[in-house]
């Protein structure tokens, strides 16, 4: 698995860059080498500081398979539902990374770039690994197999940074069920209409059931309303942290510090994000 998630970092890395190179006219509005950089940056330290947890994190998810509600196994039928399940599951993480606030101090340098491109999928939440195995650890308990799950995650993060890429266009009648880079897209816009939209990795319809859904026609900017120091790689990752640490230090009371930490990101300075 090891083996197999890193190959799947050069797979994405190589991808970025081959869609670099075939943008070269349109370096200036389609790609930065600077903030290239910083997205590989971000998927690098990510991944070397997920390392020694992920290997604990799967112990412990093998062991917690040992209690699963239900016994499944390796079916055709179980590797589909496996899939569609964590895509629901995903949903509800995404919607939380974007709704409580030290989730979103994290998932935020997947946003910070004002580029969209391959190379924006890398831009990974360097401290995921703080909150992302409780998530993975739902399915288990249900009953999926951790090698079935760990392979489909791989999967669906194939398909996701596919989603990033401008250049691919619409997919024809996957834009129906499915989550494009024309969905996607509107997703990492900072236009205040499309703030919190088009949460999934795969699937449409939990945006569609649960109202997140949105299209749009307009033309798109990227990133965060917030200023960031794309120069410094420090700020990139810490920016959001940063900012929350200043708000602990104006509230006024105890419920008001646990409002800017688990509450809605902008709720106590009043800045969308």
């Amino acid at each position: 698995m090891e083996l197999f998630y890193l190959s799947l970092a050069v797979f994405f890395i190589a991808g970025s860059l081959v869609e670099y190179f075939f943008t070269k006219k349109e370096h200036e509005k389609y790609y930065s080498m600077g903030d290239f950089k910083n997205s590989v940056q971000l998927m690098l330290l990510g991944v070397l500081i997920d390392t020694g947890i992920k290997a604990i994190a799967i112990s412990i998810l093998i062991k917690i398979s040992a209690h699963a509600i239900f016994s499944l196994g390796y079916d055709w039928w179980v590797w589909i539902l496996c899939y569609i399940c964590w895509d629901l599951i995903f949903y509800c993480k995404h919607y939380m990374e974007h709704n409580v606030r030290f989730m979103w101090a994290i998932h935020v340098n997947h946003h910070s770039s004002a580029y969209m491109n391959l190379s924006t999928s890398l831009r990974s939440g360097v401290f995921k690994s703080s909150y992302r195995y409780f998530f993975w650890a739902i399915l288990i308990f249900l009953g999926f197999p951790v090698p079935m799950f760990l392979v489909l995650y791989g999967i669906g993060k194939i398909w996701a940074f596919f989603s990033h890429s401008q250049k691919l266009g619409k997919w024809h009648i996957l834009e129906k069920f499915t989550v494009t880079p024309t969905h996607h897209v509107l997703h990492h816009s900072c236009n205040e209409d499309n703030l919190n939209k088009n949460f999934g990795e795969t699937f449409l319809f939990w945006d569609k059931l649960f109202g997140t859904y949105k299209e749009s026609s307009e033309q798109l900017i990227y990133g965060i309303t917030e200023e960031v120091n794309h120069n410094d790689f420090k700020d990139v990752v810490f920016h959001e942290f940063n900012s929350i640490k200043k708000d602990l230090k104006n509230a006024g009371s105890f419920n008001q510090k646990l409002k800017i930490i688990f509450g809605k990101p902008g709720a106590f300075n009043n800045k969308n994000k």
